[in-house]
């Protein structure tokens, strides 16, 4: 695994996230701190860029593992249920309470008992085609 070449897909992922964000899907908990003036600011920084690595290191193990079936139709699947998980891996960190991370808006498209689905799936997909596309 290239480190440099996950670094690179982390920083299209945080253009892609804040993208999201500018859409209403998600939240930047961590700009808040910056612009607040206070010391913490360097440390909450750190500690994103460190959640965003390991969002690129699953989405970089999940597009191998997707790259690597060779039937047609069980690889869709993949692609779909793996950019869920995407999308959830970002619920998790909000469910957890990690400080400094991404907050989904499950809400995002409405308030139908399918709308949290859609939006987790909506948020994964573009995160990972960063990673199929990627190499």
């Amino acid at each position: 695994m290239n480190f440099g070449s996950v670094v690179v897909k982390a920083l299209i992922i945080l253009l892609l996230l804040f993208l999201l964000s500018l859409a209403g899907a998600i939240t930047f908990p961590v700009l808040a701190v910056i612009t607040s003036g206070t010391s913490a600011g360097i440390s909450s920084i750190l500690l994103f860029l460190l959640a965003m690595i390991l969002i690129s290191l699953v989405g970089n193990l999940l597009a191998r593992g997707i790259k690597g079936v060779k039937k047609n139709v069980e690889a869709i699947i993949l692609v779909f249920v793996g950019s869920f998980f995407m999308g959830a891996i970002l619920a998790v960190f909000a469910l957890l309470n990690i400080p400094y991370t991404v907050r989904v808006n499950l809400n995002w498209l409405g308030t139908s008992w399918y709308s949290p689905i859609l939006a987790l799936l909506f948020i994964g997909i573009p995160l990972l085609i960063v990673f199929l596309v990627g190499e």
